[in-house]
């Protein structure tokens, strides 16, 4: 067995655990998502009681302010705080939850994509395929994305380097087809 053919085989067998691990995270995101946006909707259903608990709560001294104040990062701020304000801190707390699972569901996807990556390293020969650079870029755009929701800055940075992953990438993959094309 040539030295690239060894090579190529230890690829394989690494993308292979890679695939079984992404699926497996994937999925318990899935399930993390799913119990976030139902409990984000059972605590905006149970607002009221829940309102009123933690009202209660607070005017008897048994729960500080500062303990609720983190879900005033709603992504919009000003959103949390007025809620907070006006006392529907259940509604403050179910969005948050809400926007959590939705954030964990990007996660998700992204492993979603990642490991059809690893499936399509396993499945072919080299790992210079047009349906790798397709799922390399997806999944390259949503990470870009879910950075950007917490800092543009380094959004940018991550951006500008997946593009040239992408570009490398391509000219792989043109190299790849030209070779092909030659034997």
């Amino acid at each position: 067995m040539s030295e690239s053919s060894s090579k190529i085989e230890r690829i394989k067998k690494s993308s292979k655990a890679a695939y079984i691990v992404t699926n497996i995270f994937k999925v318990f995101l899935i399930v993390c998502a799913v119990l976030a946006i139902l409990g984000g909707v059972l605590v905006i259903g149970l607002g009221g009681i829940l309102n009123r608990g933690i009202g209660n709560a607070l005017a008897d001294g048994e729960l500080k302010e500062r303990d609720i104040l983190a879900f005033e990062e709603l992504g919009e701020r000003e959103l949390g705080q007025k809620l907070i304000k006006e006392g529907n801190y259940a509604l403050a707390i179910g969005i948050y939850a809400i926007i959590f699972g939705i954030t964990i569901i990007l996660l998700a996807l992204v492993l979603h994509f990642v490991s059809r990556i690893f499936k399509d390293f396993m499945e072919s020969y080299s790992p210079f395929q047009p349906d790798i650079l397709k799922n390399l870029k997806i999944a390259l755009v949503l990470i870009v994305i879910y950075v950007a929701q917490s800092d543009i800055g380094i959004a940018l940075v991550i951006g500008m380097a997946a593009w040239c992953v992408t570009n490398i990438f391509e000219y792989g993959c043109e190299l790849q087809r030209q070779s092909d094309e030659t034997l």
